[in-house]
């Protein structure tokens, strides 16, 4: 049996693993359009953007592959899926057999549509190389400016802070990380950039940019009139990549959608990590209800699942959605999906940057949010895997002991 995968990113790479551990005998075939092998991403806005680390974390590098004998093929786009003959082309020429095909494309960073998008000192963050020439753009004294106030957008901003550059972010909604986050912590996270130095701007837009002459800085043209910078850096979101599912007739709805199992309307096609549009198998999520996560730990997760699935396991991921971000000396993590529904009960403050709200819906734990309280929502996650759930006092309570209860 071969397996072909599309996409050497989180994902497809513990796709590969895990199907190797489970199928010694199975063909995998592991094709990344990167030049790089398969690494993490999260650094990417952190360290590597920093320069504490030179590169991102490896998954499977070409030596590794080697050692579980995994065809990795790298610098290998794909062109066209042959649903009918089970092949698929490359741009390069070559044509692959396959018997099961996984699709982890990913998604793309959402690209400027103004005019001056494409200007050099104009960046987005998605891949390795993209941070590797962000980092060499960055130096202390400079001026950078942010289009974007969701979780990439604050990071570039933290990381630039602490590289000594001077930093505006523009954002166009009426609080920070607004799809993710309740007010109150929107809150939190507008008045930490600000203490950092950061010129955070809500409700503005940038509607072109231009560059003054002699090679001077770029000229940002915004709700406030135009903006000088030195380096512009777009967080705007990402686009998934379904072109090759749309073009071969697969079910595509924001993303690729499939099964518990990872199944595509194509049985012997399979879709997992950022490109997936996913049933929510989780305890409390409502019925029919379906996701497409941009995150870390579901692009490993969902990895891990389908590679066993297709070695004859079948695995139903039924853990919460985790979620995670580091800025300054802040580390905030999201368990579950946060809405505005049931109580929602605090511990600790925020004014000492040690939190945590624990939303509550008709008695069952919905979702946490915890700042700097990482103990705290590795409790919460026990608690929702036993379905357990303190009550609102023990929740508040500072001097409760919550690993006690």
């Amino acid at each position: 049996m071969k397996t072909v995968i599309v996409g050497a990113g989180q994902a497809g790479a513990w796709v590969a693993r895990t199907l190797r551990q489970h199928a010694p005998e199975a063909e995998i075939v592991l094709l990344g359009q990167e030049a790089h092998p398969p690494y993490e991403r999260p650094p990417l806005s952190k360290g590597v953007m920093s320069g504490a680390q030179s590169e991102s974390p490896c998954l499977l590098s070409v030596q590794q592959a080697r050692q579980l004998d995994i065809q990795l093929k790298l610098g290998a786009t794909v062109v066209e899926i042959d649903r009918n003959r089970r092949h698929v082309l490359l741009e390069q020429g070559e044509s692959l057999t396959y018997n099961s095909l996984v699709l982890a494309t990913g998604g793309r960073a959402r690209k400027p549509t103004i005019a001056g998008g494409n200007l050099d000192g104009v960046y987005t963050l998605r891949s390795l190389d993209d941070a590797s020439r962000i980092r060499a753009a960055l130096r202390p004294g400079l001026r950078l400016l942010v289009v974007g106030g969701g979780w990439i957008g604050l990071e570039v901003a933290a990381t630039a802070r602490l590289l000594g550059l001077e930093v505006s972010l523009i954002e166009s909604g009426s609080r920070l990380c607004a799809r993710s986050v309740p007010v109150g912590v929107s809150g939190f996270l507008l008045s930490l950039h600000r203490r950092q130095g950061v010129d955070v701007q809500l409700e503005g837009a940038v509607t072109a940019i231009d560059r003054s002459e002699n090679a001077g800085p770029l000229l940002a043209h915004t709700h406030q009139g135009v903006q000088e910078a030195d380096v512009v850096v777009f967080g705007i979101g990402l686009e998934p990549n379904t072109e090759l599912a749309t073009a071969c007739g697969l079910l595509v709805e924001n993303g690729i959608v499939v099964d518990a199992h990872g199944r595509t309307s194509d049985p012997s096609i399979y879709a997992v990590g950022d490109v997936a549009n996913q049933p929510c198998t989780w305890s409390g999520a409502p019925t029919e209800a379906r996701i497409r996560l941009e995150s870390w730990a579901n692009a490993q997760n969902q990895g891990i699942a389908v590679g066993e699935v297709l070695a004859g396991k079948m695995h139903l991921q039924r853990d919460l959605p985790w979620f995670w971000s580091d800025q300054y000396d802040v580390n905030l993590q999201v368990l579950g999906i946060p809405s505005e529904a049931g109580a929602h009960i605090l511990r600790g403050s925020a004014e000492s940057a040690k939190f945590c709200v624990f939303q509550v819906v008709d008695g069952s734990l919905h979702s946490v949010i915890a700042v700097n309280m990482a103990k705290e929502l590795k409790l919460a996650k026990r608690w929702h895997k036993r379905g357990q759930c303190p009550n609102a006092t023990e929740l508040q309570d500072l001097a409760t002991r919550l690993d006690r209860l």
